[in-house]
């Protein structure tokens, strides 16, 4: 399993811990409390520093000549920070609402979740990479509800009738680790113009497939996403390559298959 954080900017095969840092600050302060002692001892303590770094050295570059900058993760776990916009439900408290999505991929499905921190409400959506059909899936409490969506139909995250507008920026920056573009998107309709993050190295093709955002062939790393009448920003945070199994997109036991008009009723009566 590998780990990418926000500031990490090195290639994605080395993983540098910082008590090798802290190993060398060490050393160097214990040789320094030694300079007055022996010329041996200071002697041998200099040669093993210059010893043992080395062999630190010659690792790290060992494991980092085997990547390639234009690897592509193809299975693995993004999390995501949410902000919510303009949140303005006196009836329902802001704490209460989800902190975080995670999407959740390989060579064959994907999967949207977003969960309180008690479990107690999850909505989750588990779309098929060869042909984009998907399911969203909604627990609250005890109970539990699917819904199987037509090959077209967008996932309930998104607002599928919104018409964007997108221009392709030359902006490239680190997000998460990653190596991402810029686009600016136009919401038509409104005329509401926002900058969206996206990356060509994490995700299957067309990851935005049946959502306002398929023009953009990339995995969204910030963007906008509006659930009825609930407006976040979402911004990706961590990434963890590692296998994922296709078991894992599997629809748990106890879920009742109901029709997409009562999903989006069930939603709206849950969603401030």
């Amino acid at each position: 399993m590998i780990l990418y954080l926000p500031n990490f900017t090195w290639k994605h095969s080395c993983i540098i811990d910082n008590s090798i840092t802290y190993f060398f600050i060490s050393l160097t302060c214990i040789i320094q409390t030694q300079l007055n002692t022996s010329k041996n001892l200071k002697n041998k303590l200099i040669m093993s520093f210059i010893k043992t770094g080395t062999v630190i050295s010659v690792f790290l570059l060992t494991q980092c000549s085997n990547w390639n900058s234009n690897d592509k993760f193809t299975e693995g776990i993004v999390e995501y920070d949410i902000h919510y916009v303009n949140y303005s439900n006196q009836n329902f408290p802001l704490q209460l609402l989800p902190k975080t999505m995670e999407f959740k991929f390989n060579q064959n499905f994907a999967s949207y979740t977003i969960e309180d921190k008690m479990g107690i409400f999850t909505i989750r959506d588990v779309k098929s990479a060869k042909d984009h059909d998907h399911i969203t899936m909604i627990k609250f409490f005890s109970e539990k509800y699917a819904c199987r969506a037509k090959k077209k139909e967008p996932p309930f995250f998104f607002k599928s009738n919104i018409p964007f507008k997108v221009v392709f920026l030359k902006d490239t920056f680190r997000m998460a680790g990653m190596s991402c573009k810029k686009a600016n998107v136009t919401d038509i309709n409104s005329s509401q113009s926002y900058d969206v993050a996206y990356t060509s190295l994490v995700g299957g093709k067309d990851p935005n497939a049946n959502t306002p955002y398929k023009k953009i062939n990339g995995l969204l790393m910030d963007f906008k996403l509006q659930i009825k009448n609930l407006e976040m920003t979402l911004t990706a945070k961590k990434i963890v390559s590692k296998k994922i199994n296709d078991e894992d997109f599997l629809i748990p036991e106890g879920y009742k298959f109901i029709s997409k008009k009562q999903m989006e009723g069930i939603i709206s009566n849950l969603l401030p």
